[in-house]
């Protein structure tokens, strides 16, 4: 009986120690860095490297408003992020122009400092303007600490010009004062894209009332207001999961339509080549001669993978270069270095005999002026008199696309900041005007091709000298102060959209391949046009 009594007591006896019957440790939530309300709807814009891989995150307000986060759009590139918390009517920043920042120019950065409850805003400058890659990084001096991380950079009118992502470590394991950096805010367009309503216009209009009284004890009540304190469970299983809904962008009747976003997936840049000062004919060869090399090696490599080029298109390879320019208009200011990625773009302008199997397919209309339509001996002409609700319903046709604003001046002008597609002088153009032939539609365009003078580096005919061309993007004056440094797409909305090129009939300073015109979408005319593009797969 006492053997039974023991085995009773034995079998069901609590186990005080072994692995067996060890509960795994609950996570615990720590505190992980800083953000930035970026819309009253609960979006969040902070550090990507502050929210990777975690399976949980908290967003906690200086008000103590605490709520779950999910992750929306991540461009692990830039290292952003952008997260949303299921709720309304918080505070929201105003966002600037990261173009405008200069050196020693007053900025203030604000974050939760070492996981502290309490908010920390330090003053400094900027101290150094510095490219990291293909992105633009500037250096501040403001005191920076572990928790700063994705907080913003505010300058004096409170707008956030930065989010501050890394603070330096010499080898020697000294973290120097004075050595944090912040990624320019005009890299997070195209996560402020995934915001349903989020108003591009409003960036850099600065505050929304000053009224008198107001003094700087107001201006950081508010910015603690849009600043939160991100907390995170971070575990082995895996990262956790990101939505990417589409943003609403504007269709062609007014009202907004769901378009896939873009997924931004890492690429190496390309080799970075030294941008080439107007000169003369000799470096303009140089330069032609490098980009035909590099466009024929990136041909070679497509071919090997065993796809087949597209017909009559030219490919224009991956990488960096010159776009807009400083002596020319105001919307095409300041110049700056983008990244392209490799896409195909068509070596003629699309013609009328191209247009017409359009339109005999039932997918086009009929252009609005028909006259060189009909005209059997114009076959080759370019198309002209559509809108561009016309000249996309082509390119979708025939499984391609408008090109975007950066595509188009890449493949117009190559890397070098040249003001034509063969160089710099305006001579040519006088040498190349064209007499109008008649009172109809083909007033100052030339057969595809001619003058071959009118070829761009890389071998793309007519992109000046003939009609100006439909492209994408929705038009902004100031868009080039904010636009992002890898594949800009252009404005999320606007109300007209842009043309670029021109026939010989313009002034030389509309010829330029830098030169940006604009119109309704129902805009047409006797010298407009388009061409199409496709991504390189």
């Amino acid at each position: 009986m006492k053997i039974y009594l023991v085995l009773l007591v034995l079998l069901f006896a609590p186990v005080e120690s072994g692995r067996a019957n060890e509960r795994p440790p609950l996570p615990v939530e720590k505190p992980a860095g800083s953000g930035v309300i970026v819309h009253r709807d609960g979006y969040v814009l902070t550090a990507h490297h502050v929210v990777a891989n975690a399976k949980r995150i908290t967003i906690v307000t200086s008000g103590e408003f605490r709520a779950p986060a999910v992750l929306v759009s991540v461009d692990a590139e830039h290292d952003l992020a952008l997260l949303k918390v299921e709720t309304v009517g918080l505070s929201e920043a105003l966002l600037g122009y990261a173009g405008a920042v200069k050196l020693d120019q007053e900025v203030i950065a604000v974050g939760f400092q070492f996981g502290l409850r309490e908010i920390t805003i330090t003053r400094g400058h900027v101290a150094a303007v510095r490219t990291k890659g293909v992105q633009r990084v500037f250096q501040v001096d403001a005191a920076v600490n572990p928790g700063n991380s994705g907080g913003p950079v505010f300058n004096r009118k409170g707008e956030v010009v930065g989010i501050l992502t890394t603070k330096f470590t010499h080898p020697s394991g000294i973290v120097p004062e004075g050595m944090a950096f912040a990624v320019p805010i005009s890299y997070a367009t195209p996560l402020l894209a995934n915001i349903p309503d989020f108003d591009f216009s409003a960036i850099g209009r600065g505050r929304r009332e000053s009224p008198k009284g107001k003094g700087n004890g107001d201006l950081v009540t508010e910015l603690t207001r849009t600043s939160v304190r991100i907390e995170t469970v971070r575990m082995s299983e895996g990262p956790a999961t990101v939505i990417h809904p589409a943003p609403m962008l504007p269709s062609s009747d007014g009202r907004h339509s769901a378009q896939p976003s873009v997924t931004r997936v890492p690429v190496p840049p390309a080799p970075v080549h030294e941008p080439v000062p107007l000169a003369g004919d000799e470096s303009i060869d140089r330069v032609n001669a490098q980009l035909l090399a590099s466009q024929q090696e990136e041909l070679k490599r497509f071919v090997d993978q065993g796809l087949t080029p597209p017909g009559e298109m030219v490919l224009i390879p991956a990488g960096e270069f010159l776009m807009g320019m400083e002596d020319g208009l105001p919307d095409a200011r300041p110049i700056h270095r983008l990244y392209v990625s490799a896409y195909w773009i068509d070596r003629h302008g699309v013609t009328n005999g191209q247009y017409r199997a359009c339109v005999e397919g039932g997918a086009c209309l009929i252009p609005k002026v028909r006259d060189a339509f009909d005209d059997t001996q114009r076959a080759q002409f370019p198309v002209t008199n559509v809108t561009w609700s016309q000249a996309r319903a082509y390119c979708q046709w025939v499984g391609k696309r408008l090109p975007t604003e950066a595509e188009w001046e890449k493949a117009a002008r190559g890397i070098d900041g040249r003001r034509y597609p063969w160089g710099n002088s305006d001579e040519v153009i006088q040498k190349s005007r064209v007499k109008l032939t008649d009172g109809n539609s083909a007033n100052g365009v030339d057969p595809l091709g001619l003058p071959s003078v009118s070829a761009s580096p890389y071998g793309v005919f007519g992109m000046i000298g003939m009609v100006s061309e439909w492209v994408k993007d929705w038009y902004a004056e100031d868009f080039y102060r904010t636009s992002p440094a890898r594949d800009p797409q252009g404005p999320l909305r606007g109300t007209f959209r842009v043309l670029r090129g021109g026939s010989w009939m313009e002034r030389p300073l509309e010829l330029r391949a830098s030169y940006r015109g604009w119109d309704e979408m129902t805009y047409w005319g006797p010298t407009l046009g388009f061409r199409c593009a496709t991504d390189v797969p």
